[in-house]
């Protein structure tokens, strides 16, 4: 091969390479201009989205509002449905409105959480007998807490300067709370499709709450109230109740089968000591018959008697020296005949006869860790899907060597 035609591919190799450089060059260039198109384009459709949100903000002022109301039953309905939130048309609004107004770090967590708060927000006032205590909140992740034991504070101490108070007036005594789960179990034939969500959301959502409510009463006044003990299942295994502290406490005045009288919730008072002596610390818990019994009593004021002034505690019907009377449906004596007496009787088939309970509100606490929440399970036999509703929560005596409670059994 001659030098000339060398030269020429030589000459042939360069001038491609320079084109295959311009190619590059042109190529760097549209991918620069694109990513530059790109960006701006994402840029401006994130600034019409939130302008969108914002403008939907201030223009509708229950915007907000409304969005939290319809994330709660989004996150309700794709439980029901089994799909994701995301793929529902309604999320795309919604999360431009909170993006916006509340900026969660996640709107799809935000959407469950929105939903226990707002079955909170509708359990609340269902929790009669629980709203008498005072609420412990636990966070969220934790399930067990310790809080300092009450003591009778009445006394004072002869304390040297150099002395710790704290140590010599208290002592270590603690209160540890353990959250129990209690659940609900909700029963739907697996014929759920987007026509039929919404109602069938509605009535979860209102089984869940009565149910929660509901359960929490009965642990509360019956928990673990039975010698041989209930199934482990059952809700009164949560924590020992109201009632069987008063028994085990021997603080149960037995009112012989007669009318409830004023002198026997007196008598009651007596046995709980110090702790039944304010009666502003104090409330009274009976069933529906004992209440409109009650409601005769000249003692008692009913509450459209009270003046505005007055506090009205949740369920209360009227107040007897100024203690609040709650109803309870777990007073009356459904429960396999137990308010006869505190003694071997109290398993007694005879259903005449109820209880009454009297309790400080002071010296009890209600620890919550302040979720609701629900899963889905399915049964393929039966074609159903049982909805799973669950709360944690427990119920305990913070008094040290005291039971600041006690029961008149045995009313007719």
């Amino acid at each position: 091969m001659s030098l000339q035609v060398i030269k020429e591919l030589k000459d042939r190799v360069e001038k491609a390479e320079e084109k295959v450089k311009t190619a590059e060059d042109v190529i760097a260039q549209v991918k620069k201009e694109y990513e530059d198109n790109i960006a701006e384009l994402k840029k401006e459709f994130e600034e019409r989205k939130a302008a969108y949100a914002a403008g939907l903000v201030a223009k509708d002022p229950d915007a907000v509002a409304r969005a939290k109301k319809d994330g709660a039953n989004l996150y309700l309905k794709s439980i029901i449905l089994g799909k994701p939130v995301t793929e529902f048309k309604e999320f795309k609004q919604i999360s431009q409105i909170v993006e916006k107004a509340i900026k969660p770090d996640d709107v799809t967590d935000w959407l469950g959480e929105e939903f226990s708060k707002q079955i909170l927000d509708k359990l609340n006032p269902e929790l009669k007998v629980e709203g008498l205590f005072q609420k412990l909140r636990f966070p969220a992740n934790v399930s067990q807490y310790s809080f300092p034991a009450l003591i009778d504070n009445s006394k004072a101490y002869l304390i040297a300067p150099d002395e710790d108070a704290i140590k010599s007036a208290i002592g270590a005594a603690k209160i540890t709370y353990e959250t129990k789960r209690l659940k609900t179990l909700i029963g739907v034939t697996d014929q759920a499709n987007q026509e039929t969500v919404t109602a069938l959301a509605d009535v979860v959502k209102q089984r869940l709450v009565t149910s929660l409510a509901k359960g929490s009463e009965e642990a509360i006044v019956l928990g673990k109230d039975k010698d041989d003990g209930y199934d482990s299942n059952d809700v009164r295994e949560a924590f020992t109740g109201l009632m069987k502290l008063a028994r085990d406490a021997s603080q149960t005045y037995d009112n012989g089968g007669q009318d409830i009288t004023a002198k026997a919730i007196n008598e009651a008072r007596k046995l709980m000591g110090v702790y039944g002596m304010n009666v502003t610390d104090l409330a009274i818990i009976c069933d529906f018959k004992t209440a409109y019994d009650m409601l005769e009593l000249p003692e008692v004021v009913t509450v459209e008697k009270f003046g505005s002034d007055a506090t009205i505690v949740k369920g209360e019907i009227g107040k007897l020296w100024g203690m609040p009377i709650i109803v309870s449906g777990f007073m009356s004596n459904g429960n396999e005949g137990r308010f006869t007496t505190d003694g071997e009787d109290k398993e007694s088939s005879d259903a005449t006869h109820r209880a009454l309970l009297v309790v400080n509100r002071n010296y009890f606490g209600v620890a919550d860790r302040g979720q609701i929440g629900i899963e889905v399970q399915r049964n393929a036999v039966s074609s159903t899907n049982l909805y799973v509703g669950f709360r944690d929560v427990d119920f305990k005596n913070m008094a040290v060597g005291a039971t600041p409670v006690a029961a008149v059994v045995n009313i007719d």
